[in-house]
């Protein structure tokens, strides 16, 4: 039978992809997993694996094309086997099949200002090597990107190109400052609308977090000679990976109005970046000890830092954190990282008075925020796993095991 080769999704903020380069041609033979096509997107550069072993019979998306993820890229059919095959596309806009959605070429563009400006990591890194200055090279990939070759015109000299701007509709007010979604940003947007029409609950609770601040300070001294300091987010991460594999329910995806419960505990945790939101993945995180845990975690945000993040760092998560702590936000209701069911919100630690053993101290004090897809569990097993979650933060003991 076929099989067909299509534009994975790496991660939320992935929304199309730009084709590099094929690395196959027609007719060639193909290992399972081997490398076929290199794909870039607003958040990573990256291979397309073949599915299967096979002869690849039919490229379908040229080079230089964007698509839509789930798009079809190629076909694979077994040594020998005959089969009806798609017809492939052009550039032209008439051309556009259905299921690839082909982007409109926008103008070359620099970033407006009070705007953000897309630049792929290639670029970003090359960038470096020649000491150009990013802020003057202008886009010419989808979406006014800038590309490796931006850079290399920009450094041999090449005046770049000014972006066509439209104006304000007539009788609004002169704005102070205008900021074009764009690449990442647009994304996030798109896919956060998404989420909202996904029926929620959020489910909250208070969870005293004085043994784990202990705990951090023990954690201080013994991971001196790892040179690594640690964060209450690596506790929090160790708690719910924990109660992830013991509550499947909460370990799962809902797309095709099915359930998938996964073994597997693959951990995102979010992190702001300068175009918006990201959110890295621990693969395996409930099989981690807490220092290795956290050394993931630094290596992972290094990389996204650095514009040097791999397929592997956005693919498979199974369950999102997101905090706001650090902004002194108490509590609030997180947005769902579909096909994800779960994300756990994390406020602030605040120092208060509180009833321990019949006593009144001050203890501290931090709210969790479990918002969930109604479609796919209900708030029974919802609320056990948020207390699963509470009891290893509040205990947090087991973790030096």
């Amino acid at each position: 039978m076929p099989f067909e080769v299509l534009l994975p999704q790496w991660g939320m903020g992935m929304n199309d992809g730009l084709l590099l380069k094929w690395l196959k041609a027609e007719g060639d033979s193909v290992a399972k997993g081997e490398g076929l096509v290199e794909i870039e997107s607003s958040k990573v550069n990256g291979e397309v694996e073949a599915p299967e072993a096979g002869i690849l019979a039919r490229i379908v998306v040229p080079e230089g094309m964007t698509v839509d993820t789930g798009s079809l890229l190629a076909v694979i059919l077994a040594e020998g086997e005959t089969a009806d095959l798609p017809d492939p596309i052009s550039q032209a806009p008439s051309a556009a099949p259905v299921a690839v959605a082909p982007a409109a070429p926008a103008p070359p563009a620099t970033a407006p200002a009070g705007g953000r400006q897309q630049v792929t990591p290639v670029a970003r890194r090359l960038a470096k090597e020649l000491n150009v200055d990013l802020t003057n090279v202008a886009g010419t990939g989808p979406r006014g990107r800038v590309t490796e070759d931006d850079v290399r015109a920009a450094a041999t000299g090449a005046a770049p190109a000014t972006a066509v701007a439209s104006g304000p509709p007539p009788g609004a007010p002169e704005a102070q400052e205008v900021t074009k979604l764009s690449g990442l940003r647009a994304t996030i947007a798109r896919r956060m609308t998404e989420s909202s029409q996904i029926p929620v609950v959020t489910l909250t609770t208070e969870v005293d977090v004085t043994d784990a601040q202990g705990l951090m300070e023990e954690l201080v001294r013994e991971w001196r000679k790892a040179r690594i300091r640690p964060q209450f987010q690596d506790i929090i991460l160790r708690a719910v990976a924990r109660a992830l594999s013991e509550h499947p329910r909460a370990n799962a995806h809902f797309f095709n109005d099915e359930v998938h419960q996964y073994e597997d505990v693959n951990l995102g945790f979010a992190m702001a970046v300068t175009d918006g939101l990201v959110v890295p993945v621990i693969h395996n995180a409930d099989k981690k000890p807490l220092l290795e845990l956290a050394q993931h975690v630094r290596d992972a945000a290094k990389r996204v830092r650095a514009g040097e993040q791999t397929v592997e760092d956005f693919t498979g998560g199974t369950f999102s954190v997101t905090g706001l702590g650090h902004y002194g936000v108490d509590a609030f209701d997180p947005l769902l990282n579909p096909p994800e069911v779960g994300i756990l919100g994390v406020g602030r630690i605040v120092e208060k008075a509180a009833v321990v053993d019949g006593e009144v101290g001050i203890r501290s004090m931090m709210w969790l925020g479990l918002t969930f897809d109604h479609r796919a569990w209900d708030g029974a097993p919802a609320g056990d796993f948020l207390q699963s979650v509470s009891k290893y933060l509040s205990s947090p003991r087991w973790m030096l095991d």
